[in-house]
Parts: C-alpha cells; structure tokens; sequence
C-alpha cells in the first residue's frame, strides 16, 4: 500500500506542479478566537506512520496548516487505525467552546475522512466528558483538506483536551492542526477593560488571579488598569521599592509585577496607575504647591516604575489617578494648572518611552448649572500640549452624576473639545457597572449606557468588570448574563414569575419577619426588592425570601410588596400586598441627654459644623441639609461621640438622627453602636442598628436600641459607621428612661 500511495503522489505532485499550486503558502486558519493549542504539546495513542510521520511531535498545534498535497510535511497518517486520540495537557484550566481539526481525503490514494471524531475535556486527565462529535464530513468532495468543527453546547472550564478519531478499517487517516477556541463574540458593544484597585487584588491566590483573568478573556477584555500603585497621603506602595524615601508598602504581595506577569501570560495591556491621594478631592488645583510636589512625585514613581517593570511586554502606559470634573474646576486659573501639571508628568513618561500611553479619567456633573458648553471649553484649555493620549470618561450614570439619555451629548461636547485641542488623544468610554448601593447595575443599564457613547468613542473600560462582574466577586448569574449577552449579541429580555405567598411572622413594635416563595427565571433571580407602603426601601442582592424588617414605628401599619429581578435588570410582577401593624411599644418620657455636654473624636467639617451642643438642644434637623441643626462629616472612618449625663442613670433607650439625601452622597451609617460607662473608660456595649431598610428619598431616620434592661452608666457613647467615603449628617442623640 505505501509503495501504490507514493506513485500516485508523484503523479499527483506533478500536476499540481505544472498548474502552479505548489508554490502556493499554507492557508490560514478562518476559525475566531485564540487558537489554546497552539504551541502546546500532545501525546498521542498510536504513533503517526514513519512515512509520514509526526515531526518533532508538533505537528497538530504548530499553526502551520496543510495543503492539499500528500506530499506536504505538515500531514502525519495513520494505516488502519480504527481508533486513535490525542490529548494536551493546556497547563491549567481554561475556557473554550469550538473546536476544529484538518484532515484529508484522496480516495485515489486510500486516504478517508474519519467516520467520527469526538472531542471531550477533563480537569483530571482521568474522567473525560464529551464536548462534542462530528461524524464523517467530505461527502461529494476529493483531494482536499477536510474540516471536522463542533462547539460545546455552552463554555467549557477544563485543563486536558482530548481528541478521539475513528476511521474506516483498511484506509489512511491524515491528520494536520488542531484548534479549541474560546466562544466566539457578537458584535454588540462590549467592555475591553477594566480597572482593579490594589486593595481587592491584595486578597487573590494564585488560583483566583488566574481564574479572574480567564472570566477577563473569556468575554473579550484584554486591557487592565492597576488604579493605583502608590498613596501618597499615607506614604505607602504596593510593590517594593527604595526610590520614595519614607514609603512603605502596604500589600502583601507585589501587585505591580503580579498584573503585568498576568498581562505577559494573558496578552492583557496593562497600564499602571501612579499615585492617588485623598487631599485630592479637597485641594484640586487650588493649592498649586500641592499639585506641584504631587507632579514631582508622580514623575519619581513612573521612573522607578518603567525602571522595575519596563521590560514586560504587556505594559502600555500609565493613568494618572486624579480625577477632574466639572463643579471643582471653575476658571482658567485651575485649568491652566491642569495642563501644566499633565505637560510635566505625561511629558516625563514620554521620555522615559515614547510609545508608553498616557490616560485620564475625569467625570462630569450635569447639576450645579453645569452644561456641556462649559465642559467642552473647560477640555479645550486643559489639553492642548498636554502629552495626553487616552481620555477615558467615566460616564457617571451609576454614581448618579448623569442618567443613559445624557450620556450623548456629554461624550459629544468631550469628542468635539479633543478634535479641537488635541485630535491625537483616543476617547474611550469609562463605563461604570455599579449602582448607587454599590451593588452590581443592572446589565441592560450598562449596555445602554454603551450604546449611547458608541458614536464617539473608541473603546470601553469599565469600573469595574472585577468589582461588580467577576463571578469571584459578585453573584455568578451576573457574570454568565453578561458572557451570553457578548456572545449572542443580545441581552436577556425575559423577566423572572412572580413571588408568591408573601406573609409576615414575629411582628413586635419595631420590627416584623416577612417570607415568600420564590421566583423562577430562565437564567436565574439574583435578587428580590422590597416594597414598603409603595415604596422601595430594600433590595436583597440574593435568592433568599424572607426579610426582617425594623426600626419601624410602634402601633402603625404598613403594607409590604415583593419583586424578583435577575441579573440583566427584568423585573417580574409585583407580589399581591399584604398590610403588617406593628405593635405597641413603652414610651420613656425622660431624655437624660437634653442640654448634655459631649465630645467627639472626629470635628464636624466646617462647612457643616457643630455650633455648640447641637447633638443634645432638642432641635431637630429637617430634611433640608442646609438646616443648621445637622453637622456634618465627609469621611469613611468610624466616629463617635460621647456624652456626660453628670451621674450615673438607668437607661432604656438610646437613639440618634440621620439624614439622608442621596443626590449629594450624604448617606445613612452602615451601623451605629451604643455604649454605656461608669468611668468613660471601660465602655460595655448595649446595642447595634445596622441600616434600616429606608427608600431612597430625602429623609431623616432614627437609629434606636429600647427596652434595655439593667442598662445604666454616666457616659454614653454613640459610635457611626458610615456606609462608605461619603457625608453623613447626624442630630440629636436622646438617652431616655
């Protein structure tokens, strides 16, 4: 059979000689995605004949593909093997969908397709699963190279691929390259980036950053922005580093080498943010010593930076972390800061490399009397000059700056202030995933924000795909809608069925148990939203179905409603209503605390501040935070205040007022905890209120622990957690008995 097999390829390469086709180079692969095979090596269960053999045992996933020519070295064959695989071990586990193998089919010379070919994964190179099977292809056709492509019926997580081929007894089976790709990606606008912030990244394995940068590629982002690699209001780092004199770093690992080591693997561009500082959102540009020795800073650490890392394929630029808006940079004086301070930074990192990027992210207000006019003339003096090359901007809908049908003309007077002041610099869309309770937006919001910014941009970021999308982080159903929407091209439009049998139990005079029976969803409920007396006062980011309501007003009755959503944002129906009374509580008439001295451990900002025994006056704030009985704090940090009630009392009850206005980032406390002392040394705690379930309009709450039993003390103290780096607004605080 070989010696029959060899004449006719002499005849047959003559031919082919004569018509010109052998001159003609290897075809290229059409298959999308990245070829995970390529490169890697395979075992094999039977060997490839001598005379045509397997070179160097890298034939099927060398990228080099076969002509239609027996004599083409890329081929390897196999005589009357009725069943032979191949297996790759791809080093860890990956994610795929399609696969694809070449084979040949000259009938003259006893050469056949095979009669099947299965492809199966694993993750422990012992059980295998199908993926799935071709059966024989190249019906009708001859002398030409065969494709044997499938898909898996959804994504694949595995390390070891295998492929089992079965062919006619008495015949030769040629085989050339073999691909497994990821799922391929629609059209549909789609994030390529995303920043991480150190501190999140700090907590990964290894197994978990390799598996976050999969989900990254899994779904098209190949770009990452490290939000910051040094602070330098607390001097610290978070890579090693001798070159900022007095830095510490403060993660407990490399977090510089450790993204672009993954960005060399993943083929991610990485961008590396330099310093963040708090003082930032107080000073701006108004301090322009400040900004000066910050401009200085930021060049040392780019050229220890580029000098430590620059060698990594897979860093592109550096961001530059302060952000500039609308509402804080008011005349020319600022701007032209501004721009002196991105001439001297940008200009540096271009010395360093020319081809190294340069990004900003600003945002903007659309409140305040702020128009776009404003905006585009305010770019147009900033830019020019700048050493800019990349203006990615935050589209600010989930911090609430801007709603979906805003986002055009912003992203047209910025496209516009560019063509003008600097046409080089690339506009990219900053997309924000999160919602105002820093809870994952809606997707359908999130891809209308994208196609609202389509026409003017050329690219997508997102804060944050890692935060707020990463099945490492957040719900995984959040994750697989977002990969079947840049798969199909369309997001999920069906909305979870209605929660049914909603009833209340273990109703007091604050607080009531409510429980449901859940809703279905094609995809799955992420979460059910709470309606109390018509109004939205929680939402439960889980499929659990039952709710504790408190902090709720004795001897009155409330009506509460349920609705299921899922991740894509689709609401179900709204459950039927049922009405809960609370009931009757103690009244204390006295309030130990009125007209008390107190101390605090942080001062009220002075915008906001504390005009003398305002906590304990008994006047009462309104809803209005310009109302001067609230003092006011912008921090992050735990606070507390303590208060002298002269001697020591019995206690009963204990209450403070917060206010909450939403569209200026004042926000209830994430929780408050109250303390009794004999001495204001020992402190025993008698209660903690975590943040009622409140909708959220402009008002004031209560946080109150009642019916303390053998509570007493002299000093009292009221301790605030707030719900993140935002303002909140306290009043009176009352000690009742």
């Amino acid at each position: 059979m070989k010696r029959s097999l060899l004449s006719l390829l002499t005849v047959w390469m003559a031919v082919l000689t004569v018509a010109g086709v052998l001159g003609l180079p290897p075809s290229k692969s059409a298959a999308a995605g990245t070829n995970l095979l390529l490169g890697k090596s395979y075992s094999a269960s039977i060997a490839a004949d001598a005379s045509y053999p397997d070179t160097g045992n890298a034939e099927l996933t060398n990228g080099t593909y076969a002509s239609a020519l027996l004599a083409d070295a890329a081929w390897q064959g196999r005589f009357n093997a009725a069943t032979y695989s191949f297996t790759v071990d791809l080093g860890s586990a990956q994610s795929f969908q399609n696969f694809k193998s070449d084979f040949y089919k000259y009938t003259g010379a006893g050469v056949q397709t095979p009669t099947q070919v299965q492809y199966s994964s694993s993750t422990d190179n012992v059980n295998y699963t199908a993926a799935c099977t071709v059966s024989q292809q190249g019906s009708g056709s001859d002398i030409v190279s065969v494709p044997y492509t499938c898909s898996a019926p959804s994504t694949i997580s595995a390390r070891y691929v295998r492929m089992t081929v079965t062919s006619a007894a008495s015949t030769w089976s040629f085989i050339d390259e073999w691909e497994v790709t990821p799922a391929s990606l629609s059209t549909a606008a789609r994030l390529n980036g995303t920043f991480l912030q150190p501190d999140l990244a700090n907590t990964w394995t290894s197994t978990q950053w390799n598996t976050e940068y999969q989900k990254m590629i899994d779904v098209g982002i190949n770009q990452m922005v490290l939000q910051w690699t040094a602070n330098s209001k607390s001097s610290t780092t978070v890579y090693p580093t001798t070159a900022l004199s007095g830095y510490t770093q403060n993660t407990s690992s490399d977090i510089v080498s450790k993204v672009l080591s993954q960005g060399n693997t993943y083929g991610v561009d990485t961008y590396l943010g330099l310093q963040l500082n708090e003082d930032w959102f107080g000073k701006y540009a108004n301090d322009n010593t400040w900004l000066t020795n910050e401009a200085n800073l930021a060049k040392t650490l780019a050229g220890d930076l580029y000098a430590k890392y620059g060698s990594n394929a897979s860093l592109k630029g550096f961001y530059l972390s302060f952000e500039v808006d609308n509402w804080n940079f008011p005349t020319s004086t600022e701007w032209s800061r501004m721009n002196t301070f991105y001439q001297t930074v940008a200009g540096y990192i271009k010395s360093l490399n020319p081809s190294l990027k340069v990004m900003i992210s600003p945002f903007y207000n659309t409140s305040g009397g702020q128009t776009t006019s404003g905006w585009q003339t305010m770019w147009e003096a900033i830019l020019p000059n700048s050493s800019l090359d990349i203006l990615a901007l935050q589209d600010g809908v989930g911090a609430g700056h801007a709603v979906t049908s805003q986002l055009a003309s912003w992203f047209a007077a910025t496209k516009a202030a560019i063509t003008n002041a600097r046409p080089s610099m690339a506009l990219w869309d900053d997309a924000e995933t999160f919602n105002l309770d820093f809870q994952p937006m809606d997707l359908s919001t999130l891809v209308a924000d994208m196609n609202a910014a389509a026409s003017y941009v050329t690219n997508y970021l997102s804060f944050s795909f890692n935060h707020y999308i990463s099945p490492q982080q957040v719900n995984p159903l959040y994750y697989t809608t977002y990969q079947n929407y840049v798969q199909s091209g369309s997001m999920d439009a069906s909305a979870p069925t209605t929660p049914t049998g909603l009833a209340s139990s273990s109703t007091t005079s604050i607080s009531t148990h409510l429980s449901w029976t859940a809703s279905t969803d094609g995809t799955g409920v992420v979460g059910y939203k709470i309606y109390r007396n018509n109004e939205i006062v929680s939402t439960s980011y889980s499929a659990g179905t039952t709710f504790d309501d408190s902090q709720l007003n004795s001897s009155t009755t409330y009506t509460y409603k349920v609705q299921a959503f899922d991740a894509a944002g689709n609401n179900s129906a709204i459950s039927s209503q049922i009405s809960v009374t609370t009931l009757a509580g103690t009244s204390y008439p006295t309030n130990l605390a009125s007209g008390k001295t107190y101390t605090t451990t942080l001062a009220a900002d002075a915008s906001y501040p504390d005009s003398g025994g305002e906590l304990t006056n008994g006047s009462f704030g309104t809803t209005t935070y310009s109302d001067a009985a609230w003092q006011g704090r912008n921090t992050g940090s735990t606070y507390s205040f303590t208060i002298d009630l002269g001697s020591s009392k019995s206690i009963k009850e204990i209450s403070a007022d917060f206010l909450q206005v939403k569209s200026v980032f004042i926000l209830l406390p994430k929780s408050v905890t109250f303390s009794t002392s004999a001495n204001n040394t020992a402190f025993t705690q008698v209660g903690v209120v975590n943040k009622p379930a409140v909708s959220s309009s402009d008002q004031t709450k209560t946080y109150k622990v009642a019916g303390l039993s053998s509570v007493s003390g002299r000093y009292v103290k009221v301790t605030v957690e707030p719900a993140s780096s935002a303002w909140t607004f306290i009043d009176e605080i009352q000690v009742r008995q």
